[in-house]
């Protein structure tokens, strides 16, 4: 299964060839400057000619995905250095300018395109090794986050062992997913259902009485549980989540344990479709359990 660093590599590898099919579409111009002449025009040598409609077309698709892109990498790599992170919003505003053909004062184009093409290889290459760095950070482990319907339909921590075909997981209670089953134990109509809720809650609370939850009780030799006591972050997450909606928080939870643990497979366990999809945008794994 791929990390969050795979994820965010495969899908930068995917904008960098866009980014070089779009650069093959192109043209860069010269300026002729008529020194002889009483107007002086100050402006840049070079610039991107007007964009044909594949162009555009071309430019549309590529600011979709880069937008989403690089707003997780800003998240992901928060940790960094001032100057690192200074590197990468360089990157992203060369990228920017010549994904938007921009030729205002201060928005270098290079003199042909393929020492553009040159030059977006060499300075990418600094987003590779950032992710390549954080792939190596901490110790490697599968993390498995289930949402409140697969703790219920896959209550034994064994079951997730046997999803993952990993020997070892760590296996992590949201706040969001326990607040659910505490108001699913008293607003359910069906005593059946119900029922299962009270006996998940009762093997909740059975853990709890083997350690701390929140340093991580290990059950079957080789599956730690956690719990985790703090929402989520809503200022330092992405913008498009809503702190009202649970498969938001459920999301926002998820992204701050992958940015503690950036070299493992942080994976959420759902069925739900909607949940799936916000865990794809997201760059994040997830693992269905019907």
């Amino acid at each position: 299964m791929k990390t969050f660093v795979d994820h965010l590599t495969s899908e930068l590898d995917s904008i960098k060839q866009s980014m070089f099919e779009l650069l093959d579409n192109s043209r860069i111009l010269h300026r002729e400057h008529d020194y002889s002449s009483y107007v002086i025009t100050i402006a840049p040598n070079y610039y991107w000619d007007k964009p044909t409609e594949e162009e555009i077309t071309q430019q549309i698709n590529i600011k979709k995905i880069y937008r989403q892109w690089i707003e997780v990498c800003r998240l992901f790599t928060e940790n960094l250095p001032d100057e690192s992170k200074k590197k990468i919003e360089e990157i992203d505003k060369l990228i920017v300018n010549w994904l938007e053909k921009k030729n205002e004062w201060g928005a270098s184009v290079p003199s042909t395109i393929s020492k553009a093409k040159s030059i977006l290889e060499s300075e990418m290459q600094f987003l590779y090794q950032t992710l390549a760095l954080y792939a190596k950070i901490g110790k490697r482990q599968m993390i498995l986050v289930p949402d409140t319907n697969a703790l219920i339909q896959k209550p034994e921590p064994k079951t997730y062992r046997t999803l993952t075909g990993e020997k070892s997981i760590t296996i992590v209670f949201l706040p969001t997913v326990l607040s659910e089953l505490d108001g699913l134990k008293v607003k359910s109509l069906n005593p059946n259902f119900q029922k299962k809720v009270k006996s998940v809650i009762s093997r909740l609370k059975g853990y709890r009485r083997q350690g701390n939850m929140i340093e991580g009780v290990t059950v079957e030799k080789t599956i730690t549980l956690k719990m985790i006591a703090s929402e989520p972050n809503f200022k330092n997450t992405f913008s498009w989540l809503d702190k009202e909606n649970n498969d938001d928080r459920i999301i926002a939870s998820t992204l701050e344990i992958q940015k503690e643990n950036p070299s493992s497979v942080v994976c959420i366990v759902t069925s739900d479709i909607n949940l799936q999809n916000k865990a794809e945008v997201a760059k994040l794994s997830y693992l269905d359990v019907d």
